[in-house]
């Protein structure tokens, strides 16, 4: 007989099923439900946890649990098995500045961020600290910053070292320095495929050659990664091991660990984007592979881009057995980070506003994830095959006989900006595939205002949703047609 939790979570499934309760529905307090069910509070929490972890309910901030429903049952993307080899990287982003719009750059919306509070903080660290603003940042960056991301680090994910981390202007930019302490011209460097568009853009830019290992069956390959690292093809690796975009599924515990002993037995070293770390939509975070790094080889990159801004320029590396020449490398290209930058971002750290803005921005993505899912799985062709992302910005879609080019080229015409899939490859996969931002709200909030500006902006996107799912339909249809 199953516990009586696991009997209340199933009434209540069976109930959403039958109509009796709506998506959006609120349930009554935890002490409510315990009353109306003569039931204990551990009780309560237990079904409530249980039915959040299979989607059938979403905790909002300060104002209780409302019914949901879990991602569709539709088929996950394929990612292609093949022999790995060295390649050279080309770029092939087709968009630089103009019309991005919200589908197109992983991003959160502006109403996701808390400038109100970064303003706050900003106030309190320029009068605490006007003295010292008028000086040249340390090349490692400030003090105070790098106590408080190791702190923040060591009390919430894994154990990191202030004196061993470096600050840098935004992620990208520790991962450039990373390549070049690691690397030079000509070598080549293993990245999953499919790998964010970005990196494939910097190594083409830095003269790196690149070998693509592919993610199969959820599981990036390891034997070939192994062969590679072991007849010396493959002189570093960059990967992202958490909600890696565009997909958003993590490597295991095992891969990850295993990679890191990978690097130490063919001294091979891993530079680590982890800059969807703190995006997870469940109540904790995976740990990088940077947590099984025991002798250095592991060059950890992350930053506040995605969790806070862009706008800062604020990220770091911890690049373990290359610190000095990281530090070096710094001194000389580098003048520091801006440094009103870092007293206003350890502020927030160090006041504890940062997690609680964390723990809001989890549930407001997972809760768009679930929109954008159910509006995709609604709206696209039966064949679709959709990512369902455990964190992160973005969603990955895959169609039979779509061609991402000509949909990109045509949506273009309306307005309307995505990643073709085939920018994810260096060597011409994934033109099948698409990947879509989901940072912006796209359907009405009820707790905004009706008639505000951000239920306008809601619309807007709505409205483009639904014709980017039009124009998929129109050509595959044109394609199969053929």
């Amino acid at each position: 007989m199953s516990a009586r939790y696991q009997q209340l979570a199933e009434k209540i499934i069976e109930d959403i099923e039958n109509g009796r309760l709506v998506v959006g529905h609120r349930l009554p307090s935890i002490r409510q439900f315990a009353k109306l069910y003569t039931v204990s509070i551990n009780t309560v929490l237990s079904c409530f946890h249980s039915l959040q972890e299979q989607g059938w309910l979403e905790a909002k901030p300060q104002s209780g649990f409302f019914i949901s429903r879990p991602f569709g049952k539709n088929a996950m993307p394929e990612f292609p098995n093949f022999t790995s080899m060295v390649s050279q990287p080309q770029s092939v982003t087709q968009l630089k500045s103009a019309g991005r719009g919200p589908f197109y750059v992983s991003l959160i919306a502006p109403e996701l961020v808390p400038f109100e509070q970064l303003n706050r903080c900003f106030k309190r660290a320029s009068i605490r600290n006007e003295h010292l603003l008028h000086l040249y940042p340390e090349y490692q960056g400030l003090t105070a910053l790098r106590q408080a991301v190791s702190q923040h680090f060591t009390s919430q994910y894994f154990p990191v070292e202030s004196n061993k981390i470096v600050i840098t202007n935004g992620c990208l930019d520790a991962i450039r320095t990373a390549i070049e302490v690691s690397t030079k011209p000509g070598d080549a460097i293993a990245i999953t495929s499919p790998c964010f568009n970005g990196l494939i853009e910097l190594l083409a830019n830095m003269g790196r050659l690149v070998v693509e290992i592919p993610y199969h069956q959820a599981q990036l390959d390891l034997q070939q990664l192994e062969q590679h690292m072991g007849s010396g093809s493959v002189q570093a690796c960059l990967f992202s091991a958490n909600h890696i975009n565009p997909q958003g599924n993590s490597l295991t515990s095992a891969q990850k660990q295993r990679i890191a002993e990978l690097a130490e037995q063919y001294q091979t070293p891993i530079i680590e984007d982890d800059v969807y770390l703190e995006l997870g939509y469940a109540n904790f975070c995976p740990l990088p592979i940077k947590h099984w790094d025991k002798s250095g080889w592991v060059l950890w990159c992350n930053s506040i881009s995605k969790t806070i801004s862009p706008s800062y320029r604020l990220g770091w590396c911890e690049p373990g057995r290359y610190l000095q020449q990281y530090l070096k490398h710094r001194s000389v290209q580098y003048f520091g980070v801006n440094l009103a930058a870092q007293y206003t971002i350890a502020e927030f750290i160090y006041s504890g506003l940062y997690l609680k803005h964390l723990k809001k921005l989890r549930l407001r993505l997972s809760q768009h994830s679930r929109e954008y899912h159910q509006l995709l799985l609604s709206n696209l062709p039966d064949n679709a095959r959709i990512s369902k992302p455990k964190g992160g910005i973005v969603i990955w879609v895959q169609i039979p006989n779509l061609d991402s080019d000509m949909l990109f080229e045509q949506a273009k015409q309306h307005g309307i900006y995505f990643r073709p899939g085939y920018e994810f490859s260096a060597i011409g996969l994934y033109k099948d595939c698409f990947r879509i931002n989901i940072g912006w709200p796209i359907l009405k909030q009820k707790s905004t205002k009706e008639g505000s500006e951000e239920q306008y902006n809601a619309s807007q996107r709505y409205q483009q949703f639904i014709k980017l799912c039009q124009l998929v339909h129109l050509q595959v249809s044109t394609t199969n047609d053929k």
